[in-house]
């Protein structure tokens, strides 16, 4: 589905990605863990064409994206989730979902479809965004990015200033969507969220890879975790 192979991200003269490497198979979903500046963001920037690296390389189904521009990364088949939600405030809530709407046969994913998946937006589909709980934030912007019908979903800190109630629920919404076979990468602190929903996870530390394996080959190596994520 994606692959990074050895991307070097810089802003300004800033070296932030230095050599990462990674994969996300078919259905796959993959966490990107690390302490705050240890690159996550950049990474879902680089892939999404905001901060294209200047050495290495990213393919999605095999295309090379790499100096894509963002718009045109979108069209074929990303979907992102920002951190900050970026939802627009002054439009309601059926505005913003409207004006993301692509049609796909392949994915399904409609209007009706996203409001069935979030009977709290379903609620308030009248209502501005800037009106709107963090959390009914958080699946407007969810929302949005499924009805571009994306083959990959980048999910920046999902869980970010979220009531432990709301992350739950939104836990149990994107499994619903691992089960229903959409790739995603997820970029989080959250380390139980993380480990409750990856196959596999990759640990980033000051720009580099430090650690990838399965959630279970992370339980048993507690100094990883405490090392690069403070636990």
């Amino acid at each position: 589905m994606l692959s990074l192979e050895n991307i070097h991200t810089y802003y300004g003269r800033s070296h932030i990605l230095q050599g990462i490497s990674l994969h996300i198979q078919p259905g796959e979903t993959v966490a990107l863990l690390g302490r705050n500046g240890a690159g996550k963001s950049t990474t879902i920037n680089s892939i999404m064409g905001f901060t294209p690296p200047r050495h290495g390389r990213i393919h999605l189904h095999q295309t090379d994206i790499t100096h894509q521009p963002p718009h045109r990364i979108a069209r074929l088949g990303v979907g992102l989730v920002p951190q900050g939600r970026d939802i627009f405030p002054l439009l309601t809530v059926h505005e913003n979902l409207t004006l993301a709407a692509r049609h796909s046969h392949k994915h399904g994913w409609t209007l009706d479809r996203v409001l069935a998946l979030f009977p709290a937006l379903a609620q308030r589909q009248y209502a501005r965004g800037s009106q709107l709980s963090g959390g009914e934030q958080q699946m407007l912007a969810l929302g949005r990015a499924l009805l571009t019908n994306p083959d990959l979903l980048l999910l920046d800190e999902p869980s970010e200033g979220l009531a432990p109630l709301i992350v739950t629920e939104i836990s149990h919404i994107l499994r619903q969507l691992r089960q229903e076979g959409l790739s995603i990468l997820l970029v989080e602190q959250n380390l139980s969220l993380a480990l409750n929903l990856a196959d596999r996870l990759y640990v980033l530390n000051k720009g580099q890879i430090a650690f990838t394996g399965t959630p279970a080959d992370l339980h048993y190596q507690p100094e990883i975790k405490h090392r690069y994520l403070g636990v």
